[in-house]
């Protein structure tokens, strides 16, 4: 027969029971506004009873009851969702950097717009074009030295800005990396609380909220992922490697590469290896910072470098009102300080590299009237193996022919005929290593196409190739120097400008075309102050001359394509920064339908709890009343 005292204790743990529960509702409640809160419930349990069924039982059938008990308080939580929630920050954070810094290029172009780089080629190209209707006019070639000079001063405005812009980057990312360091101590820091609770038995439910929120922040700046090996050992993986296991934490370090610039270089310090960040803020800013952004100042060196080389080459051919000819436009000074082009690349102190630029041949030559040769031209790729590139040639292709296969077979070279149809090759950008932008890397022909055909190179065959890798290889070139342009220093958008001769004497620019005198084939002689047949040739040259370094298009059509690119660009970052928004609303609020805190449900509950807790107290109360009565009035 169970005691009275036991219904007592019954009665206390119900209360016990439901004020626990009581308990838990109210802090659901008071945390209904935090968004990274889990709500709890408490789970109710049956004690055991006092002993097992058997054949001989005294005192009557039946087990004795003893009551509720609270179990474990659990936390609301599908990790599941998390997981899609962590994918789905990851991607619009990558995108939102990406649309920020997007942005920025676009208002740096500032397109279209009365001060906008193209609005001041476009002035300057129609300089040219009234100057060479007035060559005499002194005020005309006033206006072409100052569309000169906003030139030079946009391109350089520019790429500073661009340059700053790719620095900007840089720091947010070493920011970005600072933080991912701090929040995996954070969570060192907790995963080692939480054991501890979990080693006494406790459920630490809201130590592991706030580690939550700390994964779902991190989730933000790169790609994380969770693994849970047992119920004590909590691991956040980034890039593939560990961060964070239990109590343990590797750190990401950050040095300068010298290979970029000195840009930021991310690496796990526990083994040496390179940090990836495949998704999040950081990829985002890594994405701007060492592809779009210095994409764009390679295109503002292509452009600088390309429209420096186009004018002058054809100034140089004409003649000023002094009869002074062989005088550049634009000023942009090489890097080798050598005029056979010799550099040190490597920078231990010795010339190991011929940086040349452009090569012009010596012949005049017709586009459309069969080679008439036969060989195979060889050129390099601009990758980090200087990937051998070979086109083969026929008699019967004409030079146009032979020019088109060139620049279709992503050789390091572009080819195309200048005003004196004379063949030219130039470098391209170089995708492995920025110090060899603009560089001719190899040119080598087992016929005669390079050689007697067009007058480029001394001599066919092996022997004869030209190899940037060595110094004076100036030496295997027929052209003389005034056909040789010097690969210009680093960033040429950077340092274009006009030449002293220009900047000093407005009539030194070069308007009038000349005559051949002797029939040399060059314009050897001046002729009178009207002349402006040069004039027209440059404006001609700027416009409608592919003569783009690793584009088949003019300067004009160039940029053009930059600023749509910018453009588009752009737009489909916003739009992507919109689609992940709205895929993330939903995910949040699939997330919070399984933890966040309804109000209207915790209140019923409550109702219920207290229901309960005052049920127990009356059972309570009554069986004190039957123990007062046994004890005191029988």
């Amino acid at each position: 027969m169970p005691s009275t005292f036991m219904g007592i204790e019954i009665a206390r743990r119900g209360i016990a029971t439901h004020q626990q529960a009581l308990t838990t509702t109210g802090h659901n409640i008071s945390n209904a506004d935090n968004k990274n809160y889990s709500r709890q419930r408490v789970d109710m349990e049956t004690m055991h009873p006092l002993y097992e069924p058997a054949l001989n039982r005294a005192g009557g059938a039946g087990q004795l009851g003893q009551g509720p008990k609270a179990g474990a308080v659990e936390r609301m939580r599908d990790e599941f969702v998390d997981g899609r929630v962590h994918n789905a920050e990851q991607t619009k954070s990558q995108w939102e950097t990406r649309e920020k810094y997007l942005h920025q290029v676009e208002v740096i172009y500032n397109e279209p717009s009365d001060d906008s780089l193209r609005a001041q080629l476009d002035r300057f190209w129609q300089s040219w074009q009234e100057l060479s209707q007035f060559p005499e006019e002194m005020s005309h070639r006033e206006l072409v030295r100052t569309r000169g000079r906003e030139v030079t001063f946009r391109m350089r405005d520019t790429f500073q800005k661009l340059s700053d812009l790719r620095r900007q980057a840089d720091f947010e990312f070493e920011v970005t990396v600072g933080r991912i360091n701090d929040m995996a101590t954070q969570l060192k820091d907790l995963n080692s609380r939480i054991m501890k609770s979990q080693a006494v038995g406790d459920r630490p439910n809201d130590l592991m909220d706030k580690r939550d929120a700390i994964v779902q922040e991190l989730s933000k700046l790169a790609d994380i992922t969770i693994e849970k090996q047992d119920p004590d050992e909590f691991i956040v993986y980034l890039g593939g490697e560990m961060l964070v296991q239990g109590n343990v934490q590797h750190k990401i370090l950050l040095a300068g590469d010298a290979t970029n610039e000195g840009m930021k270089k991310a690496t796990w310090e526990h083994n040496g290896q390179k940090a990836l960040f495949r998704a999040g803020s950081a990829q985002g800013l890594l994405e701007m910072r060492d592809i779009t952004i210095r994409e764009n100042i390679e295109k503002m060196d292509m452009l600088a470098v390309n429209l420096t080389d186009t004018v002058n080459e054809v100034h140089r051919d004409g003649f000023g009102l002094t009869k002074e000819t062989n005088i550049n436009f634009f000023r942009i000074d090489p890097l080798s300080r050598n005029i056979r082009g010799n550099y040190d690349l490597s920078g231990d102190g010795v010339d190991d590299t011929s940086a040349i630029f452009k090569i012009a041949g010596k012949n005049a030559l017709t586009a459309d009237r069969p080679i008439g040769v036969a060989g195979t031209m060889t050129f390099v790729k601009n990758d980090a193996a200087n990937t051998p590139v070979y086109v083969t040639y026929r008699p019967d292709m004409s030079l146009n022919d032979v020019i088109q296969a060139i620049n279709r077979s992503d050789a390091g070279v572009v080819a195309y005929l200048n005003h004196n149809n004379n063949l030219v090759l130039k470098g391209r950008e170089a995708s492995d290593n920025y110090l060899t932008n603009f560089m001719i890397r190899h040119v080598e022909d087992s016929g005669e196409f390079l050689t007697g055909f067009s007058g480029l190179l001394q001599n066919s065959g092996a022997a004869g190739a030209f190899d940037y890798r060595r110094t004076d290889e100036i030496n295997k070139l027929q052209s003389t120097l005034d056909r040789i342009t010097l690969t210009s220093i680093i960033h040429p958008a950077g340092a274009m400008q006009l030449s002293a001769e220009v900047e000093g004497n407005t009539s030194l620019i070069a308007a009038g075309l000349g005559k051949d005198v002797g029939g040399t084939g060059d314009a050897n002689m001046a002729y009178g102050s009207k002349d402006g047949g040069n004039a027209m040739r440059i404006a001609q040259a700027m416009r409608h001359k592919p003569t783009m370094v690793g584009e088949y298009r003019n300067t004009d059509e160039f940029y053009n394509a930059l600023i749509a690119k910018a453009g588009i660009e752009s737009k489909t970052a916003k739009e992507q920064v919109d689609n992940q928004k709205l895929i993330l609303t939903n995910l949040e609020n699939l997330r919070q339908s399984v933890m966040g805190v309804n109000l209207d449900e915790e209140m019923s509950a409550m109702v219920q709890f207290q229901h309960g807790y005052n049920a127990a107290a009356r059972v309570m109360q009554t069986m004190n009343e039957l123990l007062d009565k046994l004890i005191n009035h029988l």
